[in-house]
């Protein structure tokens, strides 16, 4: 059965973005790249089965502008997802295709539309919302997520965007499915209970 599921790194003070983060320099500040580096830089054969399971059961990905705008010259063509990859925005632009299987089609109507067309995208597979908080929050307050991947990485940013940042939790609650420790992160995955 299709799952709706979210992934992101977060800091142990809840921060997912360092606060200098900008277009064209995601990665600078206090965390250049220290969010990431379990993935990539200081991984560990568990850390590699996690994101290969990610890729492996997730069909197509949701995004919000700003994350597109952040990542995307960073992430280059061909582009780190191998899917397709749809950007909730209220602009309006053509579907815009990369090299390796992703092509990037952005969504005006709404939330739930791009969802619709997401899930029809990734067929048998989950749907994934690989970021920002701002698109997360709305779909998890709105009912449509199904789980939470949080990777908790142990650095202190003392600024940026906060996963739950301005969010009332009213009448969400989360239940863990798992979690997994390895050096560069406490991998928590949290179902949302309907």
């Amino acid at each position: 059965m299709q799952k709706m599921s979210s992934e992101i790194s977060m800091s142990l003070d809840g921060f997912i973005t360092d606060p200098k983060a900008s277009v064209g320099s995601p990665l600078e500040g206090n965390d250049p790249g220290r969010l990431h580096d379990w993935r990539f830089d200081a991984k560990t054969e568990t850390d590699i089965a996690i994101v290969a399971e990610l890729y492996a059961s997730t069909g197509a990905v949701l995004m919000g502008k700003r994350m597109f705008d952040v990542g995307f010259e960073p992430w280059g063509d061909p582009p780190p997802f191998g899917m397709p990859v749809f950007v909730v925005t209220h602009e309006a632009r053509e579907p815009l295709p990369m090299q390796g299987g992703t092509t990037y089609t952005f969504v005006t109507d709404g939330i739930e539309d791009a969802l619709e067309r997401t899930r029809a995208a990734a067929g048998d597979k989950n749907v994934g919302i690989w970021g920002g908080a701002d698109i997360m929050r709305q779909y998890l307050k709105a009912g449509l997520l199904d789980e939470m991947q949080i990777h908790l990485i142990p650095v202190l940013l003392g600024g940026g965007i906060r996963l739950f940042e301005d969010f009332d939790p009213e009448g969400i609650e989360l239940r863990r499915a798992s979690s997994i420790e390895t050096p560069g992160a406490t991998h928590l995955r949290f179902e949302v209970v309907k």
